[in-house]
């Protein structure tokens, strides 16, 4: 006969599995909901790196238009206010979910818009792309002191996308739960990022200007 210490009865058997069952589910909407959360921050943070990029290679867009009629500049400016809507959307988005990289994306997107004004308007300036040689993305041969990239120089937008690329992986994952605001905001601020993009515009694109003044 089996010691009534020992036995368990069937209440107790429904109870832990109902308890098992009900902590199982918990446990899977939990992750369920953690997984959807990280895959909406990726495409929020792509979709707002991406306009980025777009901005900052929309005076090229300009650059290698093929004539000046009114149907091809009607096309660059619904591309440009595109992109400023996604502009403006993406910024209120990043604020939204976090006020540091909210900040740091409009100080980048700040930088950026000075430079796209500098080259938009130089791109303005020149004749139409009528030949694969004007198509050329590597554009002409950089003249001393204008400012040009120089082979193997990173163009300053695409700088601009890596930098801000480097801060989105704080706020996706476990690293969001570990870099609360005040460690963020130190952390972004010891990077330097802002820093950097003034410094891969500023000189080059005021000489360029300069230079096609002169």
């Amino acid at each position: 006969m089996p010691d009534p210490s020992t036995v368990v009865t069937w209440p107790a058997v429904v109870t832990i599995a109902l308890g098992s069952s009900v902590v199982g589910t918990v446990l899977s909407k939990a992750l369920e909901r953690g997984a959807s959360r990280t895959e909406t921050l990726r495409t929020g943070y792509a979709d707002a790196t991406r306009a980025l990029n777009a901005w900052g290679q929309f005076p090229l867009r300009i650059q290698r238009r093929t004539d000046d009629e009114p149907e091809t500049l009607a096309r660059l400016e619904a591309l440009g206010a595109e992109i400023q809507s996604a502009l403006a959307y993406s910024t209120g988005w990043v604020g939204a979910e976090s006020a540091e990289l909210g900040e740091l994306y409009n100080q980048l997107l700040q930088v950026l818009r000075a430079e796209v004004t500098v080259h938009a308007r130089l791109a303005w300036s020149t004749a139409p792309a009528r030949t694969g040689e004007a198509m050329n993305l590597a554009g002409p041969r950089p003249q001393p002191d204008t400012g040009d990239l120089r082979p193997g120089e990173l163009p300053a937008e695409w700088l601009v996308v890596q930098l801000f690329s480097s801060a989105i992986q704080y706020r996706i994952g476990w690293r969001r739960y570990l870099w609360i605001r005040p460690l963020l905001r130190r952390r972004l601020s010891r990077m330097g990022i802002v820093a950097k993009a003034e410094d891969a515009f500023g000189v080059r694109s005021a000489r360029r200007l300069n230079a096609r003044q002169d």
